[in-house]
């Protein structure tokens, strides 16, 4: 994708595009050989090594030209829910650019409450309709990886009007400190 608007660019004479382009494509590059690295030793996705996870999403977003939104109390969760919503980004940002295209506005909303972790990836690109059956496996493995967790998957879009994909995760409630002794 990034090659061809590269190409586009340098068609266009656009020439400072292009070499943004091409950095983006570097940097998108080393982080694919830091997550097949990280595959292959069975570790923690790259971006969510040693980072939190609204960190690891800011780190995303950046290399997809995103903007990130984070509400509610940020707070380290199961590793499992992590790598969920980081995998569901990662998916609806590749969609938003390939269907989208490279100058949609694409965003990431993170929201947190006591019960629940819900992330939404919006573009105002050109949309479709996500009642006709699809050739690719992307977001029936975006729902498959939210249902193992025990969350659920919304596309909300329609031709013309852009795309939404919001994931909902259910999350451990936050224990409660005790009470002290003669503390009403």
């Amino acid at each position: 994708m990034l090659t061809q608007a590269v190409e586009a660019e340098l068609d266009r004479s656009d020439v400072a595009k292009a070499r943004r382009h091409l950095v983006l494509m570097e940097g998108t590059a080393r982080q694919n050989l830091a997550e097949a690295r990280a595959l292959v030793a069975g570790g923690t996705p790259a971006d969510l090594d040693g980072a939190s996870l609204p960190d690891a999403l800011r780190r995303l977003a950046a290399r997809h030209e995103a903007s990130v939104t984070v509400s509610g109390p940020v707070r380290a969760l199961p590793a499992a829910t992590e790598v969920v919503v980081l995998r569901a980004c990662q998916e609806a940002l590749s969609n938003a650019r390939k269907h989208a295209g490279s100058s949609a506005t694409v965003g990431i909303d993170l929201r947190y409450s006591d019960e629940r972790l819900s992330v939404g990836v919006g573009d105002d690109g050109c949309g479709f309709d996500p009642s006709l059956p699809s050739g690719g496996y992307g977001l029936a493995g975006l729902r498959a990886r939210a249902a193992e967790v025990g969350g659920t998957t919304v596309v909300r879009s329609a031709p013309g009007e852009g795309t939404t994909v919001t994931v909902r995760l259910p999350v451990p409630l936050m224990p409660r400190a005790p009470l002290e002794r003669g503390t009403p």
